[in-house]
Parts: structure tokens; C-alpha cells; sequence
């Protein structure tokens, strides 16, 4: 079956050759790591049957986290991870978007621009939370994943995903831990609330860091879309969250087809898309 590693041997150079710049510094590490997974290019591993005397030789895997060749693997080690530290309590995946007009600016700004995000989104979660009656006087852990991509992964789609345990630790006046204090397990913060206050923030954050101007003004008055959804309780949330945390933007399922000429992948159910 042909592979993205497939289609990057036959065309990246050529690409790259043809456009210099388009691709940053990460961006052609990370080709690089997927050409050569399991080539031989990285070594690899001998091993030999005690029984029958058979040779087996493969080669090793690059382990980079965009990698379609290693990105099963990572999911499982993720979950395996995981577990040991899982909470015994419901959890909530909550989800931070900006319109298609912002998003052009975070991608010319990607370093201040994914900062910005990250910190107007946490900060909306930790003030909301502390101001919704089942966590006030709560300290709130969470964590939270990047993705610059959606369903289709030719479109740049700048997102964060949040995985936050519904409930915290009650303090006392001295910031002591007291109790665990549980959240209803279909609610965590009011929807509307925290969107009005995550768009408030992200411009704030943009303004410092001098990128407010860049952002078309139009943008501000449109609708910021914010999800939050009830995930459940334990093992089986990590396999519910495992693909949005470790998911590359195409897996090796979707390539059709790889010959000298073009390329024919799906990019959506149905449908598919051929490139030369």
C-alpha cells in the first residue's frame, strides 16, 4: 500500500527546489524524520529466531510525533502513560478556535501567536472555573494540545484542545488543599461566559504582543467557537482523547495512490482529492 513517506521521497525535493522558503526549518526536519523512518537511514535492529534460526532485520522508526509510521505507537504509549496518573473523576474536552481571518495571523506569527492563544484560553478556563459556583475557592488542573489543523488537512485550522478533570481542589484562606469538589458530570463552565471571555482575553494578548493591529477589525465581531463536551470517566476517556492528543494531519490511509506524475489521496469521507 503507498505511504505519505511515499509520496514525500517522490515529490518534497522537487517542491522544496521549487519553493524555497515555503517550508520552515521545523517543518523540514520533520519531512526528513518520515523519509527515512524505517528505511534503514536510522539504523535498525537484528534479530534472530532461537528455534528455527530465521533473520529478521528491521528497520528503527524516527519517532517523530508527526509521523504517520509512528503515530499508532505513540498513542498507545500515551494511554499506557496515562493511566497511571488518571484521576478517578469525569472528564470534559474543551476546545478553543479563532476565525479563519485571525488564523492568518497566527500563522505569519507562529511562535508570539500560538503563545497568545495558549495563554488567553488557559486563563479563560482558570477564570471561569473560579468564578462557576461548583469550583469556586477551586485550584484547576488541566492540560491542554495544539492542533493547526482539522478534518481536512490541507487547510490551516489553528485549534487547542483541553482535557479538565470536571472538579478541584478546595483550598482553605492559606491556599492549603482541603477536599476534591466535584463538578455535575454534563457541566463545567457556562458556554457563553466563557467565550466572551476568552475573545476578550485573546485580543488583550494579541495587543502585548503587538499583534492586535494585524487582525482585520471585522474579526472581533464575529462568533469565537468554543466546545466543551462530557468525555466520562476513566481508561476509556484517554482512548476517546489518545487521537485529538497524538494525531497526524494525514495518515498513511488516506494516500490512494503514488506514481511518477501525482498523487490521489481522501480528504474527506468519500471524496478524493488528486495532486501532480
Amino acid at each position: 500500500m503507498p505511504s505519505v513517506a511515499d509520496a514525500l521521497r517522490q515529490f518534497a525535493p522537487a517542491y522544496l527546489k521549487q519553493n524555497p522558503g515555503s517550508v520552515s526549518t521545523i517543518g523540514q526536519k520533520v519531512l526528513a524524520a518520515i523519509v527515512r523512518c524505517r528505511t534503514g537511514a536510522l539504523g535498525g535492529v537484528h534479530y534472530q529466531c532461537d528455534g528455527c534460526g530465521r533473520e529478521h532485520w528491521v528497520g528503527r522508526s524516527c519517532g517523530n510525533r508527526h509521523c504517520p509510521n509512528c503515530g499508532h505507537e505513540k498513542t498507545q504509549l500515551w494511554i499506557e502513560a496515562q493511566s497511571v496518573k488518571l484521576m478517578p473523576v469525569h472528564h470534559f474536552l474543551v476546545t478553543f478556535t479563532v476565525p479563519r481571518e485571525l488564523g492568518s495571523v497566527l500563522r505569519a506569527h507562529q511562535a508570539d501567536g500560538y503563545r497568545c492563544l495558549f495563554d488567553a484560553s488557559s486563563a479563560s478556563i482558570r477564570d471561569v472555573g473560579a468564578a462557576t459556583k461548583s469550583l469556586r475557592g477551586c485550584a484547576l488542573g488541566f492540560f491542554g494540545v495544539l492542533h493547526t489543523w482539522g478534518r481536512d488537512p490541507a487547510v490551516y485550522h489553528p485549534h487547542i484542545h483541553y482535557v479538565v478533570p470536571g472538579g478541584g481542589v478546595k483550598l482553605d484562606d492559606r491556599g492549603d488543599a482541603v477536599s476534591w469538589q466535584s463538578t455535575p458530570k454534563n457541566f463545567l463552565f457556562h458556554h457563553a461566559t466563557l467565550i466572551r471571555v476568552y475573545k476578550a482575553k485573546l485580543a488583550d494578548e494579541l495587543r502585548a504582543a503587538g499583534l492586535y493591529d494585524g487582525v482585520p477589525k471585522q474579526v472581533w465581531g464575529k462568533h469565537f467557537v468554543v466546545d466543551i463536551q462530557p468525555v466520562g470517566h476513566g481508561v476509556p476517556t484517554l482512548k476517546y482523547l489518545a487521537p485529538y492528543v497524538h494525531r497526524v494531519a494525514i495518515n498513511n490511509s488516506r494516500i490512494v495512490s503514488v506514481d511518477e506524475a501525482e498523487v490521489t489521496g481522501v480528504v474527506s469521507s468519500g471524496r478524493s482529492l488528486t495532486v501532480d
